[in-house]
């Protein structure tokens, strides 16, 4: 996290950066083209693979102390969680972390990384959420899990050492979408104070049948990662027989959006989902909800194919730390 403190300086201009920044230059990065062509060229990206293949992809998985983890199952549903504590203190504040992956695939090695490598520089502990994926579990499962895991959590924080007066919601991709829906569920049971932030990072906001709403689906249909024939494959594995509007699933079709938590909304310029995602942080503005947000040119989702140390991962922890500290000192 001391790494991060020289930036504190730059706090407030990059609050009206995030928010005025267009994402229209339609230049990808360099070496985001040469990862598409290389290490991300055989990831599944189409509607013609099947849930086994994307399960068996191997990403390697970067090494940690395995002290800083504890597993544990909770709730009557033994729902799977990944405490990380890497500075192995109390009184922290506790992310709550849902997982990328489409609904189809479960909290995978690599991901845990990531996890610790958040704990640690933020000088927070990550709780990583595993919940039941589809199509085994289909729509209610993953939100259920999700919404169910954040309950104990805030009852049960202090256990592991979490402060939980300060709970902030995190979720990537098909993570965001459950991060979003978390929070609107608490809202609904008058409850959403105790949510501090949510951070959506290239969120899922609509359910994917609805994509000919988005120009960015149509713009980035295929060769960019993620595509609009793998969103509306998982979807279908994910919600089969849901309607389409159904905010659980889509949390952007919710009517009234007022008192939810703050956001912070990273999204990506070449990315099938930016479009879903800036249209919920502007719905959310308007609602009246503090909401901070950041495109990033020249991107892909989830800033896939960026070296370590790159600038644009650097803003990405900037971003997220500096809100953090923004709305827990309070």
């Amino acid at each position: 996290m001391k790494t991060l403190v020289p930036l504190i300086l730059a706090f407030s201009f990059s609050l009206c950066a995030v928010q005025a920044q267009t994402c229209n230059t339609g230049r990808l990065d360099p070496r985001v083209a040469l990862a598409l062509k290389t290490v991300l060229r055989d990831l599944p990206g189409s509607a013609t693979v099947s849930v086994e293949q994307i399960r068996d992809v191997r990403i390697p998985a970067v090494p940690f102390p395995q002290a800083d983890l504890q597993m544990m199952k909770v709730t009557a549903d033994s729902i799977p969680i990944q405490i990380f504590n890497p500075l192995h203190a109390t009184g922290l504040p506790i992310i709550i972390y849902y997982h990328p992956g489409g609904f189809v695939t479960p909290l995978l090695p690599f991901m845990q990384y990531e996890c610790w490598r958040q704990a640690k520089i933020f000088e927070a502990i990550v709780v990583a959420v595993d919940y039941r994926i589809a199509p085994e579990h289909p729509f209610p499962a993953a939100v259920n899990d999700s919404y169910n895991a954040f309950l104990w959590i805030s009852n049960n924080g202090q256990t592991f050492g979490g402060d939980t007066a300060k709970i902030i919601v995190e979720g990537l991709s098909a993570g965001g979408n459950l991060a979003a829906v978390v929070c609107q569920k608490a809202l609904i049971a008058g409850i959403s104070g105790h949510i501090k932030l949510q951070v959506l990072n290239c969120p899922s906001t609509d359910n994917a049948g609805n994509s000919s709403r988005y120009e960015s689906f149509q713009q980035y249909a295929s060769g960019y990662f993620q595509t609009k024939a793998f969103s509306e494959y998982t979807i279908r594995a994910y919600a089969p027989n849901e309607n389409i509007n159904n905010p659980e699933i889509g949390p952007i079709n919710r009517q009234d959006l007022r008192g939810l938590p703050p956001a912070l909304v990273l999204t990506a310029e070449f990315d099938p989902l930016r479009d879903e995602g800036q249209r919920y942080a502007e719905r959310l503005r308007k609602s009246g909800v503090q909401v901070w947000r950041h495109c990033f040119a020249g991107q892909i989702h989830c800033l896939l194919g960026l070296p370590p140390g790159s600038q644009e991962l650097k803003l990405a922890d900037e971003l997220l730390f500096n809100t953090m500290r923004n709305v827990l000192n309070r």
